[in-house]
């Protein structure tokens, strides 16, 4: 129970860090929304939407078409009652030894055709959907593993002028809770940020940072002064 657990909050984490490579590399007035229309993440350009899932595998070994049959039937489902939206569908996973994964039209017909008793109203919902439409709109990536990812984001805030020690200790937590923070919005309005209006917020994370330790040495010192006085008089008696 606990391992399983540790893998569900591990999968939450991997997301937020997946949603922060986004933000990271999408263009200043890209709107990402966190937990957007097929879960996960949403990136909105005036080009159209990208549409992202994640699927953190860590542990699973053996690679099966049918451990991915879940996001492929919402994206689906969506694709379906939406069929003229400019919505690219990406499915981002990872799995261990990085399996060479394809995803074609055997892969999801297999999905649509699915007995598994946990999948019965998705099966249903996504039934008659236009197999080859989706597919010109889909795409599966795989993506690196937990600790490259938190490698790769902190490189890309020291890219945009972020200094490294400031990055450990200040700038990427503080990415990750902000992240975390809008995730659990129930107004979707408040799941939506830029990247211009991101990155402005982490900068002010350190202007408040600096002012709080600013003020922590002053009362520091105003405490010092004080007991130096005491001190001295005593002393002088």
């Amino acid at each position: 129970m606990g391992r399983s657990a540790d893998y569900t909050i591990q999968g939450f984490l991997y997301q937020f860090n997946q949603t922060l490579s986004e933000l990271l590399k999408a263009a200043d007035d890209a709107v990402i929304t966190i937990e957007g229309i097929v879960e996960d993440i949403e990136v909105a350009t005036f080009t159209g939407t990208k549409a992202i899932q994640c699927k953190y595998h860590e542990t699973q070994n053996n690679y099966t078409p049918s451990i991915l049959y879940n996001p492929l039937l919402k994206m689906m489902k969506h694709f379906k009652s939406n069929p003229g939206a400019k919505i690219q569908y990406c499915l981002f996973v990872h799995f261990p030894n990085n399996p060479a994964i394809t995803i074609s039209s055997v892969e999801i017909n297999q999905a649509l055709n699915s007995k598994n008793k946990d999948l019965k109203t998705l099966v249903a919902e996504a039934a008659g959907v236009d197999v080859e439409g989706f597919l010109e709109m889909f795409v599966v990536s795989l993506t690196p593993k937990y600790d490259d990812l938190m490698e790769e984001n902190s490189k890309h805030l020291m890219a945009l002028g972020f200094s490294k020690g400031e990055v450990e200790t200040l700038f990427y937590p503080n990415a990750i809770q902000i992240i975390a923070d809008m995730s659990i919005k129930h107004d979707a309005s408040l799941r939506k940020i830029t990247k211009k209006d991101f990155l402005e917020t982490l900068r002010r994370i350190r202007s408040t940072a600096v002012s709080q330790c600013t003020l922590a040495l002053k009362t520091r010192q105003k405490v010092l002064e004080t007991r130096r006085k005491q001190l001295k008089e005593i002393l002088s008696a």
